[in-house]
């Protein structure tokens, strides 16, 4: 195995992890804890769908920030900080009961979640490219796929019966920690340009672009 495949193999795993935490973690725990959440909380259905929609607004409102070319050279600083902050906020949920707080808490969640989606991507993908292994881009987003399972069977095997819907973030927390932890070590630097570190160019806005937000977000509107 190449140097250059290894390193790429190593930037597609961090990925795959960063995936698994921000997004997979990060995003969508919250569905196997609602309902222990609605019948401890005595949470309608309106309520919920409330903090829900609080994280797709944050994510959206994360996703177009990032795209914004202000975070040229600090790619990694910022997912790194949107990670640890979607590990400190799944913890938050779980020492809370408050309406106010879980919405303030699921939308910057949400937010944390897009700028690691969208920095991770930028990091991952030149370290692959550069190494000639795009087919490793799979990896990399199968991380989120990873993520919502691993997490639906987390909540069935950590969570006791009696253990309650606070333990299920606090447990999400202590896992997203680790992962934390990994990734760091794992991606060690930002995006790679001609086989050096660079910024991500800023983002140009033309028909082409405009269409594929166009479409793309039809597609999440009949998704939510």
């Amino acid at each position: 195995m190449t140097s250059a495949t290894s390193t790429a193999l190593r930037f597609a795993f961090a990925g795959m992890i960063a995936m698994a935490v921000a997004m997979g973690i990060g995003r969508f725990v919250y569905t196997p804890i609602l309902p222990g959440m609605m019948q401890e909380l005595h949470l309608s259905p309106a309520d919920a769908g409330w903090i829900a929609s609080a994280n797709y607004l944050g994510y959206l409102v994360g996703a177009l920030a990032a795209a914004g070319g202000w975070a040229h050279g600090r790619e990694r600083l910022l997912m790194l900080a949107g990670l640890g902050a979607s590990t400190v906020l799944a913890a938050l949920m779980g020492l809370t009961e408050a309406m106010a707080a879980f919405l303030a808490i699921r939308f910057l969640a949400g937010l944390a979640s897009a700028f690691v989606m969208v920095f991770m991507a930028s990091i991952v993908f030149s370290h692959i490219a550069a190494a000639g292994r795009n087919d490793l881009q799979a990896w990399h987003f199968g991380g989120v796929g990873l993520g919502i399972a691993a997490s639906a069977a987390m909540m069935a095997v950590l969570v006791a019966e009696h253990s309650g819907w606070a333990a299920g973030w606090l447990w999400s927390a202590a896992i997203s920690a680790c992962g934390f932890v990994l990734v760091a070590l794992l991606a060690n630097e930002g995006p790679l340009g001609n086989g050096e570190v660079t910024r991500e160019p800023a983002l140009r806005m033309d028909r082409s672009l405009v269409k594929v937000i166009v479409a793309y977000g039809l597609f999440g509107f009949g998704y939510v």
